[in-house]
């Protein structure tokens, strides 16, 4: 499985792009540049980036609307670097869709600590904004044909919408969705028990709070699901916790993840999970 992620930077002044793709790069990113708002939306499209990094100022376009343009078709998470600190612009740029704001002259060591910290944060995705009836969408939503009936329309509109969004998260190219009880990476289907996909859900539900084992096993109803298998700890009562970690092992296997450098699923020693 290849773990490494994506960014796209649409920068116009070639030193600060050189800057952004060394120091991303340095952190384990592929980096993909572009020097206008058109070619950006172009890799965006093409790369599917977990990140992009966003300037303001670009030849062809203002990058606030580069960011609208990005949000109709794309839930990357989406940073901001501009030379104007004032709040008008920090507003607009969050106004357009972006996730965290970062002011020129750029800091290394600020921009990972910025970029890891939008990485743990799960994404719930929510709906791109309406299309015309009928037009071809690039993003995970379907258009209503221009034909249909007052059901269908009904199916598509805001309340199930709504729904929907609720039901789907996004972390680290891991996605699921909780209406359909579908899980993938990158595109790659996850055949998960409907225990390991209830954990991930709470899990990604939670973000970066530690749940324990205790809980966990409650929300899970494991203490009455697993009594039949008789999951001693040392004391010879039943031991909820082990069954949590055996449901966590499983569920790293399948992920491809890695308990001493985690990307999805961090343990917190004493304490529980998290989502690394």
């Amino acid at each position: 499985m290849n773990d490494r992620r994506v960014v796209v930077v649409i920068e116009q002044d070639e030193e600060v792009r050189a800057l952004l793709r060394s120091t991303l790069g340095d952190a384990g990113f592929e980096v993909h540049c572009a020097e206008s708002g058109e070619s950006g939306l172009e890799l965006v499209r093409a790369k599917q980036p977990d990140t992009v990094t966003l300037d303001v100022v670009l030849p062809d376009m203002d990058g606030y609307e580069v960011a609208r343009r990005i949000r109709e078709f794309s839930h990357t998470y989406l940073l901001i670097v501009s030379g104007r600190s004032d709040l008008a612009a920090t507003v607009m740029g969050f106004d357009a869709g972006a996730d965290d704001y970062m002011v020129k002259p750029i800091r290394p060591r600020e921009l990972r600590v910025r970029v890891d910290g939008m990485l743990r944060r799960p994404r719930r995705l929510v709906p791109v904004p309406p299309v015309l009836a009928g037009a071809a969408l690039t993003g995970p939503e379907t258009a209503v044909p221009a034909a249909a009936g007052p059901a269908a329309v009904a199916a598509h509109g805001p309340a199930a919408e709504s729904a929907a969004a609720a039901s789907r998260f996004e972390h680290n190219g891991l996605q699921i969705d909780s209406a359909t009880r579908a899980a993938s990476i990158r595109g790659r289907s996850l055949e998960l028990t409907r225990t390991e996909f209830d954990l991930l859900r709470i899990l990604l539900e939670r973000g970066t709070g530690v749940v324990s084992k205790a809980e966990l096993a409650g929300l899970l109803g494991l203490v009455q699901q697993d009594m039949a298998h008789q999951e001693v700890g040392p004391s010879g009562a039943y031991d909820a916790g082990r069954i949590i970690e055996a449901h966590i092992g499983n569920l790293r296997r399948k992920l491809g993840d890695d308990a001493r450098s985690p990307k999805w699923l961090r343990t917190v020693r004493g304490a529980g999970y998290t989502l690394a």
